[in-house]
């Protein structure tokens, strides 16, 4: 394809660099040969000192805010958002759920105050358990459901009456006795399909030996929003941030999971403790990618171990090449902790990058030696051959990977810009170690020779795979133009995916919670806010809010000064003259045991009237009515069955699952009744200084509907552009979320133009051809459609975690159609026999190596490093093909010209 591409003059200057380069190499390995222990033992005592370093100096920064450069315009917006606002930033979300409305809220006024008290809470919010709403909140009712909790506990106030004066519970079953008769004489409305279903559970329960309190909050408040308001509340926790550690909010966490065990709040006791939030998540996404990523590199070190004795058959060269790589990594960690002081939740993948592309060289450097000894060649001047021959090439291939690295230190990308400098100073050390430690430790080495062992089991087996490039070139070459073409209507379906919930582990507690919340919420978890000068500017901003079609509802510290309390305070007003008497008058001592003499009689009567009831019921009543007469006959005959000391325990039990939670709701009711007018004035403190910062600055944040879909790119740009038409310093998650990715994307682009631009000059540079240049990159670009098309075809995304890979597999990538180039360059009579050389055969298992280490990033629980090792997999075994089916096409010559195949 290339035939009719001559060959440039070389460039004098070049050409003098390249003899300079090598002599020095090869000047290098005649001093490492000569002062070899000095080499090894320096080496050794050098890097054990910089692990000593690394242990006290090498933090990580769990701030994937941190991953963007601060200077980005919406990094600016977030930054003075946060200092405004300070108590929205490194807040855990603590869930607390409850069978019950009661339990939730005993639980969260348990935990709240526990976590007040504890060191390691620097702040602790709960929004609707405090005194304030809890006096105040029937003022938060529109009028219709405060109408509806005034109706039902004006129908009920007769029938409570004689409970509340003494709650026992022959009272309580005379109670809905007289319910049922009033129902009967229709004196009341009262819904009995929902009081006698709760009923019937809690008996049910009971009768089963379990426990099951009958909720009275959702009884007195059935029909309105409160009636399952308490079933879920919220605890908003700013945790002490441990820097010292490398998992800085551990001891936070911890501590509340503890406390809460210690208060027995668990599902056992009817209640249910989640936590979530950014700094849950961000908690869990750095302890998933630390314990993958360990588990990456222990398995990489294994497989990378394996393959190594089967490329080398040598156990002496396989544990050379383990020990070289250990000693690079921790000298690679020493520059992070030197040169950076931390790694973020990306850089922490610097590690298995690391031990899947350093081995490289060293298969390079070794085989080819393992060669020349073999043919009997002296180990020092097997040493200086193979530096002389391979030397251009492994620099050449360390330079470009170094620039694929690299390629993302000028953009904006902080995350992986640091991960860049980090592998791709690696890349430098290891080629170094190469060059200097390799060599000193080879001079002890016994060699075996392979030579025989690969030509004997591998030629007549795998002889028509090498004959394939000279057989069948022109099949080759133009089914490679036609798969290219193919490939590229899918290239735009090639997608970046937008959603950070998406880089983490689904099966965590903290992700599988807020995606529940943001299915299950009224108020999406997703929002962007708007920073106003004062409050008529707040209500401005908030009106042109509205106007925007994706918008909810846009909520200010006005929205927390209720509508109409001059209606609901004569409501509450109304209410208290009709229930307060009650109140006040009511017994919330516990009862005496009951006596079972006093309550089967009143259980039989209450048969009675169901059965009355139940021969002319409503017929929306009649299931519930039917269910409650059996249980109760059910329970009649329990106790009728039963020893005098069990009836009691029985009676006991159920009067506790029935009246328990009575005393606790009449009080909050009193409570309630003392609402009064609220202003801007009386708002909690710590509610409005939320709302309103210390220099008068109002925060209006505004919610999407229902039906957003955040994963939308096309709604998410339209409503992140109309807020920023609005104010273009707005922030918040959905803004954050949307130019973050943009400008990742931006990044990515620009990265890998870096890339290619300098992988090419300096490809230029070295090989001083165009041909050669061409040679190299047709390949890599056919499999980078291969890549493009699969991605496209298995809905395969780019993320925030896994961008490098794209200039990081071109970095790699140009690396194997060097070593084919260069080979057929230092020797041009093995073009026709390039799949047998022992380059062919290091480029194989080279790659085996690199593909088997990398690919262990797919056991990572963190689908952001997963998704990575997937592409970089992928992407290295189609450049793999491409490299060992295509390049060989582009440089066999005419079969007519060709001899017999050659060995090595």
């Amino acid at each position: 394809m290339f035939d009719h591409l001559p060959r440039e003059k070389e460039n004098s200057f070049a050409k003098a660099a390249s003899h300079f380069v090598t002599r020095f190499i090869t000047q290098c390995i005649h001093v490492v040969y000569r002062f070899s222990l000095w080499v090894i033992m320096s080496t050794l005592l050098f890097s054990g000192w910089v692990l000593f370093y690394v242990s006290g100096h090498l933090g990580v920064d769990m701030d994937t805010g941190n991953i963007l450069s601060p200077d980005l315009p919406f990094r600016i917006a977030s930054k003075n958002y946060d200092k405004l606002f300070p108590q929205y930033q490194d807040t855990l979300l603590i869930l607390v759920e409850g069978d019950i409305p009661e339990h939730t809220w005993d639980a969260t006024k348990q935990l709240t105050n526990a976590l007040e008290k504890n060191s390691l809470i620097k702040s602790v919010y709960a929004p609707e358990s405090n005194d304030f709403f809890k006096r105040n909140g029937l003022m938060y009712l529109d009028l219709k459901d405060l109408d509806k909790v005034s109706d039902n506990l004006a129908e009920a106030q007769p029938f409570l009456g004689k409970l509340t004066q003494d709650p026992t519970l022959n009272n309580f079953f005379g109670m809905l006795d007289d319910i049922i008769s009033a129902k009967q004489k229709k004196e009341t409305t009262l819904d009995l399909e929902s009081i006698f279903s709760s009923i019937n559970e809690t008996i049910e329960s009971t009768l089963k030996g379990q426990a099951h309190l009958l909720s009275w909050q959702e009884l007195m408040n059935r029909g309105s929003s409160l009636s399952k308001s308490g079933e879920r509340q919220f605890i908003i926790v700013q945790p002490q941030m441990d820097y010292s550690q490398m998992l800085p909010a551990k001891d936070a966490i911890d501590e509340i999971r503890d406390v809460a065990k210690s208060h027995h709040l668990d599902p056992e006791h009817g209640v249910r403790i989640r936590l979530t939030g950014d700094v849950d998540l961000a908690h869990e996404e750095l302890e998933s990618a630390l314990t993958g990523n360990t588990l990456a590199g222990i398995l990489a070190l294994i497989m990378t171990g394996t393959l190594l004795y089967i490329g080398l058959r040598s156990i002496a060269f396989s544990l050379t090449i383990l020990l070289g790589l250990v000693v690079g990594l921790t000298l690679t960690a020493g520059f992070a902790a030197f040169y950076i002081g931390h790694l973020n939740i990306i850089s922490t993948a610097f590690g298995v990058l690391y031990v899947g592309l350093s081995t490289e060289y060293d298969i390079q450097f070794c085989m080819r030696y393992q060669q020349l000894v073999n043919q009997g060649a002296h180990r020092l001047k097997a040493l200086k051959i193979t530096a002389s021959e391979t030397g251009i090439a492994l620099i050449l291939c360390a330079v470009t990977t170094m620039i694929g690295f690299y390629s993302f230190i000028p953009t904006k990308f902080s995350g992986v810009a640091e991960l860049g400098l980090i592998a791709g100073t690696g890349m430098f050390i290891n080629l170094s170690l190469t060059l200097l430690l390799l060599p000193a430790i080879l001079r002890y080495l016994p060699v075996k020779n392979i030579s025989n062992i690969y030509e004997s089991k591998t030629e007549s087996k795998f002889n028509f795979i090498y004959s394939w490039p000279l057989r069948y070139r022109k099949q080759i070459l133009l089914g490679g133009l036609i798969l290219g073409l193919a490939t590229l209507p899918f290239l735009p379906q090639v997608r970046f995916d937008y959603d950070p919930l998406n880089l983490r582990n689904p099966n965590s507690e903290s992700v599988s919670t807020i995606r529940e919340l943001m299915k299950t919420e009224t108020i999406p978890m997703w929002s962007a806010i708007i920073l106003a000068s004062n409050a008529e500017e707040a209500q401005k901003i908030a009106l042109l809010a509205k106007k925007i079609d994706s918008v909810d509802k846009v909520i200010t510290a006005k929205d927390f000064i209720p509508d109409d309390q001059e209606e609901k305070l004569e409501t509450i007003d109304d209410l208290s003259l009709l229930v307060g008497p009650l109140l006040l008058d009511a017994s919330i001592k516990p009862s005496a045991d009951p006596d079972p003499k006093q309550v089967l009689p009143t259980l039989n009567t209450f048969l009675h009237t169901l059965d009355s009831y139940l021969k002319d019921p409503s017929p929306k009543d009649f299931l519930a009515i039917q269910r409650l007469e059996e249980d109760i006959q059910y329970l009649v005959s329990t106790i009728e069955q039963e020893d005098q000391a069990t009836q009691k325990q029985t009676l006991l039990r159920l009067e506790h699952n029935l009246l328990d939670t009575l005393p606790e709701n009449l009080s909050q009711l009193q409570n309630s009744l003392k609402a009064e007018a609220i202003t801007m004035n009386i708002l909690p403190s710590d509610l409005r200084d939320r709302w309103i910062a210390a220099d008068g600055t109002h925060r209006v944040e505004i919610f999407p509907t229902k039906d957003f879909d955040i994963d939308d790119l096309q709604s998410l740009r339209r409503f992140v552009n109309k807020i920023h038409e609005i104010s273009p310093s707005a922030t918040g998650p959905l803004v954050l979320q949307l130019r973050s990715g943009e400008a990742i994307v931006d990044a990515l682009q620009h990265a890998f133009s870096y890339a290619l631009i300098a992988i090419i000059v300096v490809l230029f540079l070295l090989l001083r051809s165009l041909k050669d240049v061409l040679l190299v990159l047709v390949p890599l670009a056919l499999a980078g459609l291969l890549l493009g098309t699969t991605m496209a075809t298995f809905h395969i995304y780019f993320n925030f975690a896994n961008v490098v890979a794209l200039p990081l597999l071109l970095g790699v990538g140009v690396d194997s159609g060097i070593y084919m180039v260069e080979r057929v360059r230092q020797a041009p009579n093995d073009r026709n026999d390039l799949l047998r050389t022992s380059t062919s055969r290091a480029l194989v298992f080279t790659t085996l190596t690199t593909m088997f280490s990398l690919g262990n990033l797919l056991l990572v629980s963190h689908p952001g490093m997963a998704s990575m090792g997937l592409i970089l997999t992928i992407g290295i075994v189609f450049t793999l093909l491409c490299t060992l089916i295509f390049l060989p096409a582009l440089l066999t010559s005419n079969p007519e010209k060709s001899t017999s195949l050659r060995g090595i």
